[in-house]
């Protein structure tokens, strides 16, 4: 049996629909296109798209940071989703496991995300997906 989930690292708006992309989306949040072209023109950044049976079920975004010592780069996990119909099929490890490939192609040390603890559907398919929970009390303080 075929398996029905590709991903692909999109690198222009031809690769893909972008009205079905927006559908994975948080309410409210649409594709702007300025932006878009913009993120995916950079190299550092990575937007990978999922697809099950053709149809887009999942994303995930990343940010490649170069550091200056000898550990090389980081990648962040910025942003991951997967449509709720196609939740519980592995869509959110393969993204996962796309990004890690990345991370060894552009020479990073490795990848990490946040998410909150309560946050339990991520945090148990960060797990699943091989991810080391860090020192707990780590805080993160955001500024504007």
């Amino acid at each position: 049996m075929l398996n029905p989930l590709k991903i692909t690292r999109i690198s222009n708006t031809s690769n893909f629909s972008i009205a079905d992309f927006n559908l994975l989306l948080d309410e409210g949040m649409v594709w702007d296109g300025e932006q878009g072209e913009r993120f995916i023109e950079n190299h550092d950044n990575a937007l990978f798209v999922a697809f099950w049976e053709e149809k887009a079920s999942g994303f995930l975004t990343a940010h490649r940071l170069q550091r200056f010592d000898k550990r090389k780069a980081k990648i962040l996990i910025y942003e991951i989703g997967v449509h709720p119909n196609y939740r519980r099929r592995g869509i959110g490890k393969a993204l996962i496991e796309e990004v890690k490939k990345w991370a060894k192609e552009v020479e990073a040390d490795n990848v990490w995300v946040l998410t909150e603890k309560n946050n339990e559907a991520a945090m148990a398919m960060y797990k699943s997906a091989g991810g080391i929970e860090e020192a707990p009390g780590t805080i993160m303080w955001t500024y504007k």
